[in-house]
């Protein structure tokens, strides 16, 4: 058997210096440190280039020469993303390539010849075959997703072979196994005992065990949470590979047609249609008010002079303001946080304020009047008290989320 490891590690444009210090001397640091002491241990990695950008802006430096080191030794294989972590099924095409080019980037200036990935991680495993389809067409051989994304259904996914995307060649899609990744991240398998005794018989098959977490799991949102990699590398059981690696060690292919879903979607979200619920739910006051914002600046920016003064400034904010987490802590499924709606807003307000005079005025009023609409209604919720009911309504509907979903933003 095999565990191919896949972490993300990623904060917002919005984040501020001293929660990147934070974690970075408590996670970060922490993963450098424990695959440098175990030269057999091996991780599929994404960073998003905005947190590569942050490290260096910080003189954080040392985790980006580690990851740089470590994947030069082979232990650490990088994936692609995109730059600000937007939800790509949700914006233009233009815009995931333009993310995704503008990763690869920043990426490759920081980190070198080495980062060179032939993987994808579409943050928060959103998926969508066109998605897919616009990942393939830049070159990426194979994309990573959540195993709802298979058929709706959790637990379908045979992990004893390999699975084509329909339709778009020998293009692979991996499906990330809900529940040991749930178990990581809540805590399951703080060591590897408990690990290794939950896999039982799969151990001695000819299989693997693909996990997916949030990076900052091992150390800063679960302290010690590393020693179960440490103690993994030590013995050898199971033995770790880059997830690109198990295409040589698996030859059977099938071709599956996965459904539009995301890491953070269950099955009754799936089933409704909602495949993306933390950042676009049907009827959620908050998410139409923040979408139509986005789409108004998207259009404002797309029309603007692209030689105005303002323009590269107005781009930047963006580029930046697509970031997922002010839908994420909008959504009272069952994160709430009215600081990071009101940043994200005010980037994406910022990005038309910035073109000044080059626009009409009746944009400018739009935009004003859509950014204090989400302002005035995100302060309406918390005030209120109905922010706190959706989300006990939600956890009352769900009440597996306290031990089944990673951390998302």
């Amino acid at each position: 058997m095999y565990w191919s490891n896949f972490l993300h590690i990623y904060q917002p444009p919005t984040q501020t210096e001293a929660i990147v210090r934070k974690v970075t001397e408590e996670s970060y640091r922490t993963l450098v440190r424990v695959l440098r002491e175990a030269p057999g241990g091996k991780i599929t990695l994404n960073i998003n280039a905005v947190l590569t950008e942050q490290l260096a802006r910080y003189g954080l430096d040392d985790v980006i020469r580690g990851l740089r080191e470590l994947a030069e030794r082979g232990q650490i294989e990088f994936t692609g993303s995109a730059m600000y972590h937007p939800i790509l099924p949700l914006i233009p095409k233009d815009e995931v390539i333009r993310q995704v080019k503008l990763n690869t980037a920043v990426n490759q200036r920081y980190f070198g010849e080495i980062y060179k990935p032939t993987g994808f991680f579409p943050p928060e495993m959103c998926y969508s075959y066109e998605v897919a389809q616009t990942v393939a067409g830049l070159g990426f051989r194979w994309i990573i997703v959540d195993e709802l994304s298979f058929n709706g259904k959790i637990g379908s996914v045979k992990y004893d072979r390999l699975y084509k995307v329909e339709g778009l060649g020998d293009f692979l899609v991996f499906f990330k196994e809900r529940p040991f990744s749930a178990g990581i991240t809540y805590g399951t398998y703080p060591s590897a005992e408990p690990f290794l005794a939950a896999l039982k018989d799969r151990l001695e098959g000819d299989s693997y065990l693909l996990t997916g977490t949030d990076g900052e799991v091992y150390g800063h949102h679960r302290p010690g949470q590393e020693r179960l990699l440490s103690e993994v590398f030590a013995r050898g059981t199971p033995k770790t590979c880059t997830i690109a690696e198990l295409i040589k060690h698996f030859v059977q292919v099938d071709t599956v047609n996965p459904v539009p879903s995301s890491w953070s979607t269950w099955e009754d979200e799936a089933t409704q249609g909602i495949p993306y619920p933390q950042w676009q739910y049907p009827g959620h006051e908050l998410h139409e008010l923040q979408w139509q914002l986005t789409e108004l600046v998207l259009h404002t920016v797309k029309e603007a002079p692209a030689k105005s003064p303002g323009f590269p400034e107005a781009r930047r904010l963006l580029d930046e303001g697509l970031h997922s987490c002010q839908y994420w802590w909008a959504s009272c499924r069952p994160w709430w946080s009215v600081e990071m709606i009101e940043w994200g807003a005010q980037k994406l307000y910022q990005a038309v304020e910035s073109l000044g005079d080059t626009i009409d005025e009746k944009q400018k009023k739009e935009a004003s009047k859509l950014f204090q609409a989400v302002v005035s209604k995100t302060r309406e919720w918390q005030e209120s008290g109905e922010a706190q009911l959706l989300k006990q309504k939600y956890r009352k509907e769900h009440p597996e989320v306290s031990t089944e979903l990673t951390f998302g933003g």
